[in-house]
């Protein structure tokens, strides 16, 4: 929990100040249980209050995740929009991939464990969630 409140206390101000403007979005995350099945997160988008039109282009990606118990080598994690996919690593990050998209973007996380058949303990992604800035 205390390494949350870390995250969330840097990212905010990186959303706030940066370009013209920001916003952030988080979701509960998706328990993986077979290998070599693709699982996709709920999408993530500015809600009509958080603002942004589509003419604002993003500059920046924060983005961060939650695995529940033993992290598995063999998962893969992107973040994607209609318009492409990025491979991540680690938990938490930053990127400039999806820069001059629209602000209005809507972003997955997509997890994919490699091999085949069913995990002996399903790996749980209990959160997921990101900060966008745009100008």
């Amino acid at each position: 929990m205390k390494r949350f409140s870390v995250l969330a206390v840097l990212l905010v101000p990186l959303a706030v100040s940066a370009g013209q403007g920001g916003w952030n979005a988080s979701k509960t995350g998706v328990t993986l249980t077979y290998r070599g099945q693709l699982f996709n997160s709920a999408p993530l988008a500015p809600t009509p209050v958080q603002g942004g039109n589509p003419q604002n282009s993003i500059t920046v990606v924060y983005w961060r995740y939650t695995v529940d118990g033993i992290y598995d080598p063999g998962l893969r994690v992107k973040l994607c929009t209609v318009q492409r996919c990025v491979d991540i690593e680690g938990g938490s990050g930053a990127t400039q991939a999806f820069r001059g998209l629209p602000a209005t973007s809507e972003f997955r996380f997509t997890y994919f464990l490699e091999g085949k058949g069913r995990v002996y303990r399903p790996i749980d992604i209990r959160q997921v969630e990101i900060a966008v800035n745009y100008e």
